[in-house]
């Protein structure tokens, strides 16, 4: 009898081991899908639904301070389509190689240069909310390096629109088709806006590019609001006006606006695009008790000649493109001085669109405040190559 329930016994761990073994697979692979495991069950986790790309840029630089290799920027883009009418979109940045805690030499940094939720309702009103990239100009928002045929971004878009500006907010954008040849196109949005700082009271110089706003508060409780109008009345060519507006300071009474105008014209082989921007700033002045202004100003223009396109078989989409651009920044109108001029002559080669390589040479003079003498001169190289992945 005893041997008998032994028999049992062995027979029913015997069963539950193969029931167990057999299932074991199944059990694991469920566990990992996220059938089984609550941190897993997430829609479009493995649906396919999302897609990851991104660009990188990285640099040899070459001044009066010496030269150096810069890993500038490591960019991953996530995208996903939630539905046909709900997209999420964003990119991380990862410039100087990131930041390191406890390393702030390296100048590094990791940040979320934008994430939006997009619902569309017509191709002429969609809704967008999340880290928006401000439409302050045409190349705040398309700022990648690859579609730059220069490695150094213009100056106006360093001083006066701080490139690459992106703040959290909500708003709404579109496009309309007039005609069968005209296109416009429109974004709005009520943001955080710029933060304190915009003013160095001392010297009367905007600094908007340090007070660039959190992107999680609004210190002053008072929204901004930016925009901007772009007018295609053919292809190859448009023009764009824009707009950043609204208070800045802990108080909340004190305003700066930023208002700017761009367009891009191109036939054939040849592109002309340019950028120009006027800021003004209130501020209290430390020896007044009126309100005082500081006024900012700037522009480039940039002339492409596109070259050779397709002349090597192996490499059909190969193009070679020549590239001037002049750059101008005075960041004091209200005094004399604080000028920087810019010449910049590029040769780059593109073996696809999405991929450059680039030789820029760069000539720097500047004029400090209540100077009239412009400085000497500056040289500097840099050497670059761009891609998205």
């Amino acid at each position: 009898m005893t041997m008998r329930m032994y028999g049992l016994g062995a027979a029913l761990v015997s069963s539950i081991l193969f029931v167990l073994v057999v299932n074991a697979v199944p059990v694991a692979a469920q566990t990992v899908s996220g059938a089984q495991t609550p941190g897993y069950k997430k829609p479009f986790l493995t649906s396919g639904g999302a897609a990851i790309g991104g660009y990188m840029d990285m640099e040899f630089k070459a001044d009066g301070d010496g030269s150096t290799f810069d890993q500038h920027r490591f960019v991953p883009f996530i995208f996903a389509e939630v539905s046909d009418r709900v997209h999420v979109a964003s990119e991380i940045e990862f410039e100087h190689g990131g930041f390191v805690a406890g390393d702030k030499d390296t100048g590094g940094e990791i940040k979320l240069e934008f994430a939006t939720v997009d619902f569309a309702i017509t191709s002429a009103l969609n809704f967008r909310g999340g880290v928006i990239l401000s439409p302050l100009g045409r190349l705040n928002v398309f700022h990648d390096a690859p579609m730059l045929d220069l490695t150094e971004r213009p100056l106006v878009t360093r001083y006066i629109i701080p490139t690459t500006l992106s703040e959290s907010g909500m708003g709404f954008f579109g496009v309309v088709y007039p005609s069968e040849t005209m296109v416009l196109e429109y974004e709005a949005y009520l943001v955080n806006g710029f933060g304190p700082g915009a003013v160095q009271d001392s010297l009367r110089i905007l600094d908007i590019r340090g007070a660039r706003g959190s992107q999680k508060n609004d210190n002053n409780n008072s929204r901004a609001f930016v925009g901007r109008l772009g007018v295609s009345p053919r292809l190859g060519t448009e023009f764009g006006v824009s707009v950043h507006t609204g208070d800045y300071d802990d108080e909340g009474v004190h305003n700066l606006t930023v208002a700017a105008v761009d367009a891009r014209f191109a036939r054939g082989a040849f592109e002309l695009l340019g950028e120009g921007a006027l800021a003004r700033g209130e501020y209290q002045s430390s020896v007044s008790t009126e309100t005082a202004t500081a006024k900012a100003a700037g522009f480039y223009l940039e002339g492409r000649l596109h070259l050779l396109a397709g002349a090597w078989n192996e490499l059909p989409q190969s193009v070679l493109t020549a590239v001037v651009r002049v750059d101008y920044v005075d960041r004091d109108r209200t005094a004399v001085g604080l000028d920087d001029e810019r010449l910049t002559l590029g040769v780059n080669f593109r073996p696809t669109e999405e991929t450059v390589f680039k030789n820029d040479i760069l000539f720097d003079r500047g004029r400090a405040p209540g100077v009239l003498e412009w400085g000497d001169t500056e040289t500097a190289y840099r050497f670059s190559i761009a891609t998205y992945f």
